[in-house]
């Protein structure tokens, strides 16, 4: 599996945003899309979601990776340049990067495998306890052959996870995609029986948010 880069980026408006014209927010928002689509040789924009209603630290969430974290901090930078990118403050970043699974190679993110996005997605972040790493290996692939074979009783949802190990605050970032919130609650509510629960530390912030087309999404703002 190729080595693939993901950026998580969440923004909010700031109030003088909204004190802005219409008119110069359509012209911002019109420069920032612009933007982001002038990069899209060399980064991948997964999807922009409006997550207005779920979160009060966050409007809008991009999802994008790339071959290179490097055309994802640049683009993430002339972003913070525009007129837009003067107006919001970034409350979460995150970046990961694709790996095969431990106990499990064939078990390849849905992003990777090419597999069209979902309207709905819910990420989140989370650390396992130090004791999980020290179980005999037997043991953990047992747990998570568990884990796997309860998510499949959701075969709607898309999973997405990637490391975050010494590239933020975290261990794993997850990315679950749906056309069915209430099939996300299900699942996510479903996967606390399993053993492997037991051993989670730390797990927030869940973002969720309802994916549009990149312009479309930053016009629902204007």
């Amino acid at each position: 599996m190729d080595t693939l880069f993901t950026e998580h980026l969440a923004l909010q408006f700031e109030t003088r945003w909204w004190q802005a014209s219409g008119a110069d927010r359509q012209a911002m928002v019109e420069e920032a899309a612009a933007l982001i689509e002038s990069h899209k040789d060399v980064v991948t924009l997964r999807g922009a979601y409006i997550t207005e209603g779920f979160r009060a630290d966050t409007d809008l969430f991009l999802w994008m990776h790339a071959p290179r974290v490097e055309a994802l901090q640049d683009l993430q930078l002339k972003l913070r340049k525009t007129a837009l990118g003067g107006m919001v403050r970034v409350p979460w970043s995150f970046v990961g990067m694709s790996h095969s699974a431990e106990f499990n190679p064939d078990h390849i993110p849905s992003f990777v495998r090419g597999v069209p996005p979902r309207t709905y997605l819910c990420f989140y972040p989370y650390i396992r306890t130090a004791d999980w790493y020290l179980l005999p290996r037997e043991e953990r692939a047992a747990m998570l052959k568990e884990h796997g074979e309860t998510g499949r009783e959701y075969p709607g949802i898309l999973t997405n996870g990637v490391y975050n190990f010494g590239l933020g605050d975290y261990e794993w970032l997850l990315s679950f995609e749906s056309e069915d919130l209430r099939e996300l609650v299900n699942c996510l509510r479903r996967m606390r029986d399993t053993q492997a629960r037991r051993y989670t530390k730390h797990e927030w912030p869940f973002i969720v948010g309802r994916r549009l087309p990149l312009a479309q999404a930053l016009h629902q703002f204007v």
